[in-house]
């Protein structure tokens, strides 16, 4: 998994979909952790290092896998937020998702 796999405007889409994660309305704070199995802060830490990521640390891996899988898969019902915090269309974000799954 690589985001140097991915061009420019989908990693933006990656950068986009965290920042959404830790700043928008789509998880509950009591949930965050069970959701993501890591606490919102250590998702927080990921986006401030934005774009010098350490991606062979785990807590990366992890924070954009599971940032863009509840993002799509949760049901957060704030479709109407969505467009505040992401740019792209939810199968777009399904479709980078997939692709960076693949750059193993």
């Amino acid at each position: 998994m690589s985001l140097a796999d991915l061009e420019q405007s989908e990693r933006e889409v990656v950068r986009q979909c965290l920042n959404a994660a830790v700043n928008g309305p789509f998880f509950p704070e009591w949930e965050f952790h069970t959701l993501f199995g890591l606490e919102r802060n250590e998702v927080k830490a990921v986006l401030r290092a934005w774009p010098k990521l350490d991606e062979t640390k785990e807590e990366v891996q992890v924070a954009i896998n599971n940032t863009l899988n509840n993002l799509l898969g949760y049901p957060h019902g704030c479709e109407e937020e969505w467009p505040r915090f992401i740019s792209v269309s939810s199968s777009e974000v399904e479709r980078v998702f997939n692709k960076w799954r693949e750059s193993v």
